[in-house]
């Protein structure tokens, strides 16, 4: 029975009505199967003008109307493609009528880009069965075509990529792609598709989302992947509305790729920044959907120093976004902010803080922090998080949330909320990760030695890449594991932790001051007592003055504090004797250690030594070394020297 939409344009209503009935798909799969050269008039209406026709429609009930027709229409897509579609040869090649008929078809079922979110269960479990069909599909045309894919699959391969990508950007959908396990199928499928452009846009689209800071590195392809999105986006950037869609989608993607530092490199070392600032200041491009992700792909870049310095020089792009600062539109103006704190206020910023850290040596005076805690959270996971926010008040804590003082607060503001809260909860998910303001905000929590709790926020999640780096050695608390009530029952735990361990390391402090001023450095390392010892303990705040009472411990958090983390793979493991070892046999032979260390980084696949990070890790740690004095050792160092 066909529902009434009386507030509807008649010619809508039609459309609806018409592409629900089994008419849309008998016709359908009438052309699937006879591929004609040419539509009927009946055929060009139902299949091509109803569809444009629903698209078109902007007005409020657009989401009542497009879940109506994936009710209508899933079950059967899905049994269509398992049965007409088999994956295995001999392949019926498209021809452009079926082509575009498919176009028509997925665009009404599954253009998430455009508005279309999904709405109810039943559509989300109907779509999981159709990408289970999809990789079926995929695993036989990949193992029928090992060495090059038969031309007549290649339409198909385009077709159901696209929907994969569609599904990327629906959260759930995305979480269930992950455990398909698609990243070596779409690998083989790259590799075997005869450098097809379009197959590798959409497998890249795909990958942006589901791959993990292992594969990237086992793919070895980052290159591969920066030039495919150039050439997209450079193809694209001057071709008119048509192609807006296709520019939008590919900087979407490209932002969640550069995440990964092995994608911003390439980024950098092809150039890629020359495209996303003419997206910025160019006034044809859309502000949210064009704007807004080539600023945030810049703002991921800026984490490479000399690629921060050389945007800083650039006077025009600095001067357009001091404007975006004042922009009427939130998103804008947070990533505004965000790049002009980045660029102008971060080294100026982290020199106070240096100086703030040493004269908070000599001092045993409490400072009150104005909040508790800060929470840093991507906005995809802010059910959860407003959930732990309402039950931390509850208990009295003083928090600080982004939306609790502003919608969208400015980099400044959660800036200042860092600086001024004893706690930072780092709530950890895709989301948080693919995030450049997330990455800012832990970082910068870091600097300034906050007490940081890592949250688990989705279920199954493994912090990697720079999150994983930044709580390696921090103890999780794992909400969808644990289920609500003891997560949260933990979270207080550690919080209680931290403040009795501060209490007795005060204590200790001011012993060792009252009776020997000379030893401020000297202080028991921070680590938190915890139930179970087989967990890493939290990164250490200070050193003792020689390197060779130095634990695991206070050599991990070295290497972090001092954004030494490509050495990590190779001196993580070694207490303070064993580093001094090390140094002393940089000492005798400078080029042939750095040779030797940077090759074993390389092997681990983890990171990249450069010459800079060599030659900082030297500096930086001379000053712990035991003195020398004809060629007996004396059991101080330079920092005990200077106090």
């Amino acid at each position: 029975m066909a529902q009434v939409y009386t507030d509807l344009p008649d010619d809508l209503a039609r459309a609806v009505d018409q592409i629900c009935s089994p008419l849309y798909a008998q016709m359908f799969e009438k052309i699937a199967k006879e591929q004609p050269n040419s539509l009927s008039n009946e055929e060009h209406i139902m299949l091509k003008y109803y569809p444009n026709c629903v698209l078109r429609y902007e007005g409020n009930r657009r989401l009542e109307i497009i879940e109506r027709i994936r009710r209508t229409h899933l079950k059967w897509f899905d049994r269509w493609l398992s049965e007409q579609n088999t994956g295995l040869p001999p392949y019926i090649e498209w021809n452009s009528i079926m082509s575009e008929i498919m176009l028509h078809a997925t665009n009404i079922l599954f253009r998430i880009d455009l508005g279309n979110v999904i709405t109810s269960n039943e559509t989300h479990n109907e779509c999981q069965q159709i990408a289970d069909t999809i990789k079926h599909i995929l695993l036989s045309i990949s193992k029928a075509n090992p060495i090059n894919i038969d031309r007549a699959a290649v339409p198909l391969i385009q077709d159901l990529l696209l929907i994969l990508f569609y599904f990327t950007l629906d959260n759930k959908l995305a979480i269930y792609l992950k455990s398909l396990e698609l990243v070596d199928l779409i690998n083989i499928l790259t590799q075997t598709s005869n450098n097809d452009d379009e197959i590798h846009l959409q497998a890249y689209r795909i990958l942006a989302v589901i791959m993990t800071e292992t594969d990237i590195k086992q793919l070895q392809n980052s290159s591969r992947i920066a030039t495919v999105f150039i050439t997209f986006i450079r193809e694209t950037i001057d071709s008119g509305i048509s192609y807006e869609a296709r520019l939008h989608n590919s900087l979407q993607s490209l932002k969640v790729l550069t995440q990964h530092d092995q994608i911003r490199e390439e980024l950098i070392k092809q150039e890629g920044h020359s495209l996303f600032l003419r997206c910025i200041l160019e006034d044809k491009f859309h502000p949210l959907k064009a704007k807004l992700p080539a600023l945030e792909i810049l703002l991921a870049l800026t984490f490479n120093k000399d690629f921060a310095a050389k945007l800083k020089d650039n006077i025009t792009f600095v001067n357009h976004i001091r404007t975006l600062t004042s922009s009427s539109q939130q998103e804008l103006q947070l990533v505004a902010t965000a790049l002009i704190w980045k660029l102008e206020k971060e080294s100026e910023t982290t020199a106070k803080i240096v100086q703030q850290q040493i004269s908070s040596m000599s001092s045993t005076t409490i400072v009150k922090k104005q909040y508790d805690i800060m929470i840093s959270y991507s906005h995809n996971d802010r059910e959860l998080c407003h959930r732990i926010l309402n039950f931390l008040e509850k208990d009295q804590l003083r928090v600080w949330i982004d939306s609790r003082l502003m919608h969208g607060a400015t980099f400044d503001a959660m800036a200042k909320a860092i600086e001024n809260a004893e706690f930072v909860l780092i709530c950890m998910s895709d989301a948080y990760k693919q995030s450049p303001f997330c990455e800012m905000e832990a970082s910068y929590a870091i600097k300034r030695r906050c007490h940081i709790i890592p949250l688990v926020m989705t279920a199954n999640y493994k912090a990697d890449g720079w999150l994983g780096v930044l709580t390696s050695a921090l103890i999780y608390v794992d909400f969808p594991k644990l289920g609500f009530d003891k997560a949260y029952q933990e979270l207080k735990r550690q919080i209680d932790l931290y403040r009795m361990n501060d209490s007795n390391s005060r204590l200790v402090n001011q012993e060792q001051v009252h009776h020997n001023p000379s030893s401020i450095v000297d202080v028991i390392p921070n680590t938190v007592l915890t139930v179970d010892n087989k967990k890493e303990p939290r990164p250490v705040v200070t050193y003792p003055h020689c390197i060779d009472l130095w634990t695991k411990d206070h050599v991990k958090s070295f290497l972090l504090d001092k954004e030494l983390d490509a050495l990590l793979p190779v001196l993580e493991g070694m207490n303070g004797k064993l580093l001094n070892k090390a140094y002393s046999m940089c000492q005798a032979n400078k080029q042939g250690m750095f040779l030797s260390l940077k090759e074993d980084v390389n092997k681990s696949q983890r990171a990249t030594l450069t010459l800079k990070d060599y030659l900082t890790f030297l500096d930086e740690i001379k000053i712990y070394i035991p003195l020398t004095q004809n060629n007996s050792l004396i059991t101080t160092s330079a920092v005990c020297n200077l106090m």
